[in-house]
């Protein structure tokens, strides 16, 4: 959201290309939130994010998502219809996570994400069903781990290779961007 905020303020000298990256590539059926290390980094992340209006719901199901790839794939079908309908599902994706509960890791909750996005689903249920999009999920994650050393998310590359790891404020985004930004 910071990011995209920064890319209208910034026009076309900003240019942002998003990477999947599944923090589990494969189902962890002991993936937990209540108690755990992922319970307070919603905390931490809710605080910070609360001046933009983002607003985090405390996971209350009993079924916490084992991986996302289910959403990354849809993302990535989507992206096939267009930019403007990627970045909207993209929001959609987040915001149904971390504000509605919906888990998305099952491919039913992420196909009804994908239809309040405005997506064409006849195509958008062709590619998903398809299961191409998995191969260019894991492409991404590769490249991620072997050029990149990505290991968290989010995490923000610029040209030159500076980084920036975890959520952050739109000032420290600015700074990174200043940084890196040709003279």
């Amino acid at each position: 959201m910071r990011l995209q905020r920064i890319q209208q303020e910034m026009g076309a000298r900003l240019v942002l290309e998003w990477k999947a990256f599944p923090l589990r590539p494969v189902p962890d059926p002991s993936a937990t939130f209540k108690g755990t290390y992922r319970e307070e980094g919603w905390k931490r992340c809710a605080a910070m994010a609360e001046a933009d209006g983002v607003v985090f719901t405390m996971w209350g199901r009993d079924d916490y998502p084992t991986w996302s790839l289910p959403a990354l794939e849809a993302a990535k079908c989507v992206a096939l219809q267009g930019e403007d309908l990627f970045r909207r599902l993209h929001l959609r994706l987040y915001e149904a996570f971390f504000t509605r509960g919906k888990n998305i890791a099952l491919p039913d909750e992420v196909v009804e994400i994908v239809s309040e996005s405005g997506a064409d689903m006849t195509r958008f249920l062709a590619d998903y069903e398809s299961g191409k999009a998995r191969e260019w999920v894991l492409q991404d994650y590769e490249e991620a781990i072997t050029r990149g050393g990505v290991r968290a998310i989010p995490t923000v590359v610029v040209d030159g290779g500076q980084r920036v790891v975890g959520l952050v404020s739109g000032v420290e985004y600015r700074r990174m961007l200043e940084a890196a930004a040709p003279r």
